[in-house]
């Protein structure tokens, strides 16, 4: 059987592959590209340039909770309310509405008795943050203004 030309010039440009390793299929994205976007440098990136920013922000915070101490509890347990009542509605059958998420974040806040307890870890995270900072806001937004304070 002879080949044409075409047909000879087409199996040795085969052959040269032959014998060479294949090239390495492109690496796949991980978790954090595929739901955030962002692969691991860039989001270590955008963390660590915001731990630069941290003691801008925290001054700000506690500037706005020292000027605005009721306000700021009561935003601070709306969002977080917000944010347990998302990450529990349907997984938690204890939390059927926004006001059950937020009987449960005010009692984070202050003596930590409910009968409902968070299911999800995201959940778990939010009221672990409330019970951290909860009682102290609690404390500014009750306390009268000290006048010997400038």
């Amino acid at each position: 059987m002879t080949l044409t030309q075409a047909q000879q010039q087409a199996l040795d440009e085969l052959m040269a592959h032959v014998g060479q390793p294949a090239a390495a299929p492109p690496p796949e994205p991980d978790m954090l590209q595929t739901w955030l976007g962002l692969s691991r440098e860039q989001l270590q990136e955008k963390v660590l340039s915001l731990l630069d920013q941290k003691d801008e922000y925290q001054k700000r915070i506690l500037d706005w909770i020292n000027a605005n101490p009721m306000d700021a509890s009561l935003e601070i347990l709306g969002v977080a309310s917000w944010a347990f009542y998302q990450a529990e509605k349907d997984c938690n059958p204890k939390i059927k509405s926004y006001v059950d998420a937020f009987y449960y974040i005010s009692t984070c806040a202050s003596v930590g008795y409910a009968d409902i307890f968070a299911v999800t870890q995201a959940g778990r995270a939010i009221a672990a943050l409330v019970m951290i900072i909860g009682p102290a806001l609690t404390s500014k937004s009750l306390s009268r203004p000290n006048s010997d304070q400038s």
